[in-house]
């Protein structure tokens, strides 16, 4: 016999009772497990105190017998017990001491060591050296099995049959024959074989060995099974341990067609159906999936979670759904609702009901999702009253209503974050006035989180929800289009009031003001620019109408025509300067002198600040800028005005350009 570790093959010896030295035994165990020790070492860098952490256990004799051990320290052999005395680690030098000692009356006083790394044998007693023997000669001498060991090492021989010149077929038969004759270890071996009792039998083959062996035919199986079946059998032989797949696949068709399921073993029983594939598993899981289901049900909870995800292959979530419930717990509707349920789920679910009342509202739900029924809103209602907050997104499967829609909103005192995520979806399909009655639940912070959902950027929905926006959360603004009449709206005094005031709107409206964002649409910008325009209009919101590309320059012209003669030279300055970006734009001299004379004095402004603000080395550039403009007033509303524009207005104006007053830069 061998065995393989670190690479080396170390033969293991033992005694038949028939050698001639019984010494060689001991000398031959203990050079393998010096060997087996050392190869440890290459490995794991330390020697092993038990000899089964380096694989060495030698063979027992004949009979099979061997010496009991005293601790994990020692092994025994035939009759000698190999001892591991010392073992040490990381230094190649590290101690290893190894004994064996006799244990039979003819050798009771034999007693072996082996010292170091590169250590030989020697006797206890004296110390003195003792010759190597030859192993090769001693296992051929004292193994019986030794042949057969050699043939299975090669060719493994755990199935078959084998044809007759095959080797296992000599392996199986030696054997065979040295179990008749009564040896120990063969008997052992043979009975330890899964398939050398069916093939080379020393006494008739069993039918359980017919079932479950190799060599019988699937009818002969068949016929076998029905056989052990009559005599009440077939159960035990089925659930042997041996029993192969062809032998499942004869035996438990006819166990599971005469009921053995629901049953004591079923989960064995459905357990080995799905590992050889039998069909008549899924014949019982829908046609018994009612009993099946009263038999699970009362079942400890442990077989109750290997049945359903290894005899029914359900997902671990569909099993802890369906445990749930066996505990009058309500899971997620989406974990049983697809796949569809099975007859043995809907068995289940029906006995769930029966023994929890209270999940009649998950069922009726569950129904709807599977479109056996549609539940009502009442259901409904009391599902989102009582449903943990997580399990809320399950309505997005369901059709909802605006009345589910107004049960999903009143839960936010609860479920603040979920119940904003399942209206969000909703919302932008909605008509305004279920938008209005949906969301009167919700608080302005989560109206705010939803303003993107309510897709107040189309205009109709703008104007419908607009007086909604304004009393419940003007921040709501921010993305809507404003149409002319919610431009009207926005300009009334108790609207207007609540942002600040009219010209505060205007500022929103012509531009001049970033936040709210509102989107203007040019019919409606029209409204507002007259509305500016109105009395006596200030000059910002008269340069944001004359520079907004947005209008046409013939708007422009027409809405300005009085701005343009009006009598404070500010306003007119503004609408120049406005006007001046565009090329073909008709300016009156007088407003084009004012925007000209504006510039004129916003630069001598800043260049007499440059003066009283001289040049510092220690201040930047920037800030010292900023200084010295943040007094002068602004020219022509406050319009860029580039030199194209300037000369515009200086034609227009039909006099000489102002001075430019170049303002020294600062060192930077």
């Amino acid at each position: 016999m061998g065995l393989l570790a670190g690479g080396v093959l170390f033969v293991l010896v033992a005694a038949s009772g028939a050698p001639s030295d019984p010494s060689t035994e001991a000398l031959c165990g203990l050079t393998a497990l010096h060997a087996a020790e050392l190869a440890h070492f290459g490995e794991k860098d330390r020697y092993a105190l038990q000899p089964a952490t380096v694989g060495f256990l030698p063979i027992p004799c004949a009979d099979g017998t061997r010496p009991s051990a005293p601790d994990s320290q020692s092994v025994g052999g035939c009759r000698f017990l190999f001892t591991v005395l010392e073992a040490g680690s990381g230094d190649p030098d590290a101690p290893l001491e190894l004994e064996a000692r006799g244990m039979t009356p003819d050798t009771q006083d034999l007693r072996f060591r082996m010292k170091g790394r590169n250590g030989f044998v020697t006797r206890a007693a004296s110390n003195a050296r003792v010759a190597p023997a030859d192993c090769e000669a001693w296992v051929r001498e004292a193994d019986p099995l030794h042949r057969y060991h050699a043939l299975v090492m090669r060719y493994e021989c755990r199935g078959g049959p084998y044809a007759p010149e095959h080797p296992c077929a000599e392996a199986l038969t030696g054997l065979a024959n040295l179990a008749r004759e009564g040896v120990g270890v063969a008997r052992m071996e043979y009975a330890a074989h899964p398939t050398a009792r069916e093939l080379y039998p020393l006494s008739p083959p069993t039918p359980l060995m017919h079932l479950c062996g190799v060599a019988d035919t699937p009818q002969q199986r068949r016929q076998v099974a029905d056989t052990l079946a009559r005599q009440g059998r077939l159960l035990d032989a089925v659930l042997s341990p041996d029993c192969r797949s062809e032998g499942l696949r004869a035996g438990l068709p006819r166990l599971l067609r005469d009921g053995a399921c629901p049953g004591p073993r079923c989960l064995e029983l459905m357990t080995l159906a799905r590992r050889a594939q039998v069909a008549e598993r899924l014949t019982v899981l829908e046609s018994r999936a009612s009993p099946l289901a009263w038999w699970l049900w009362n079942q400890p909870a442990a077989v109750q979670r290997d049945f359903l995800s290894q005899a029914a292959e359900l997902s671990s979530e569909r099993t802890d759904a369906l445990l749930q419930l066996r505990e009058g717990r309500s899971p997620g509707l989406h974990v049983l609702t697809t796949p569809p349920l099975t007859r043995l789920e809907t068995a289940w679910l029906d006995r769930a009901l029966l023994e929890h009342r209270a999940l009649s509202l998950f069922v009726d739900l569950l129904g709807e999702l599977q479109r056996r029924a549609p539940a009502s809103d009442a259901a409904f209602r009391a599902w989102t009253a009582t449903v943990p907050c997580h399990q809320l997104d399950d309505a997005y499967a369901l059709s909802l209503s605006t009345e589910r829609l107004r049960a999903i909103a009143r839960t936010q005192p609860r479920c603040t974050e979920t119940t904003v995520q399942v209206l969000s979806r909703y919302l932008a399909k909605l008509p305004p006035a279920d938008v209005i009655d949906v969301l009167k639940q919700l608080t302005p912070a989560q109206l705010r989180t939803l303003h993107l959902n309510l897709d107040l950027a189309d205009p109709a929905r703008a104007e419908a929800l607009f007086d909604w926006v304004m009393e419940r959360e003007p921040n709501l603004l921010d993305g809507l289009t404003a149409t002319p009449g919610v431009v009207a709206k926005l300009l009334a005094p108790a609207h207007a009031d609540r942002l600040g005031g009219r010209e505060a709107v205007l500022d929103l409206l012509l531009g001049l003001k970033p936040v709210p964002g509102i989107r203007v649409l040019p019919e409606a910008l029209k409204v507002a620019a007259q509305a500016a325009l109105q009395g006596a209009p200030l000059p910002a919101h008269v340069g944001a109408i004359a520079s907004d590309r947005r209008l046409s320059l013939a708007e422009k012209q027409t809405l300005l025509a009085h701005v343009l003669r009006s009598p404070d030279p500010r306003v007119q300055a503004a609408a120049a300067g406005g006007l001046a970006t565009e090329p073909d734009a008709v300016i009156p001299a007088t407003a084009a002198r004012a925007c000209v004379a504006e510039v004129q004095t916003s630069r001598e402004c800043r260049a007499s600040r440059a003066e009283v603000l001289a040049p510092s080395p220690r201040e930047p550039y920037g800030p010292r800028d900023e200084k010295r403009s943040e007094d002068c007033p602004l020219a022509c509303a406050g319009v860029e005005l580039d030199d194209d524009r300037m000369k515009r207005l200086i034609e227009s104006a039909a006099e000489a350009p102002p001075p430019r007053l170049d303002v020294p830069a600062f060192p930077r």
